[in-house]
């Protein structure tokens, strides 16, 4: 099955961070973007299954879904 990294942030932790505050459940490096890599079998899926595990509901954002080159 293709990987794919997906690059996320949280916009909650900026917004929090730029008031002085900090978030309750995130670390402020949330506030840059993170890559993590997930299986799918295309981007479309995989960019699904980032949403399901990073909601934009909880402030995060998905900033890229780029395939990974198989070895």
């Amino acid at each position: 099955m293709p990987k794919f990294e997906i690059g996320v942030f949280n916009q909650t932790v900026i917004d929090l961070l730029k008031q002085g505050k900090f978030h309750r459940e995130l670390d402020d490096s949330w506030a840059e973007v993170r890559y993590v890599t997930l299986d799918a079998p295309n981007a479309i899926e995989a960019k699904r299954k980032a949403q399901t595990r990073y909601p934009v509901t909880k402030g995060f954002v998905i900033t890229a879904v780029d395939e990974v080159p198989a070895d």
